[in-house]
């Protein structure tokens, strides 16, 4: 969910003309999608190691499990920022 959240703000907000607004969240908005890609990833190997009582499919079960516990709970501070980082950004005024 906050991944689509922060990509339809982005639409919106370039579809309105607001590239500077937009742009000002890059970097955060590039570490939520490789976030949440990588979670998926792993989970999808992981369910498809899920009848596999091997050592390979238990490392990959408990490495979505700790993917998705240690890293996809920043999916929303990351989307926050997204948002927000522009108000920041763009009030800089380098003459001051």
């Amino acid at each position: 969910a906050h991944l689509r959240e922060t990509v339809d703000w982005l639409l919106d907000a370039l579809g309105q003309g607001r590239q500077a607004e937009a742009l000002a969240g890059a970097t955060p908005f590039l570490r939520l999608l490789g976030t949440v890609f990588g979670g998926a990833m792993l989970a999808k190997g992981a369910l498809a190691s899920l009848g596999d009582n091997t050592p390979a499919g238990a490392r990959r079960v408990h490495l979505a499990r700790y993917f998705a516990a240690a890293h996809l709970g920043e999916a929303a501070s990351l989307k926050a920022q997204v948002l927000q980082a522009s108000a920041v950004v763009l009030a800089y005024d380098p003459a001051a």
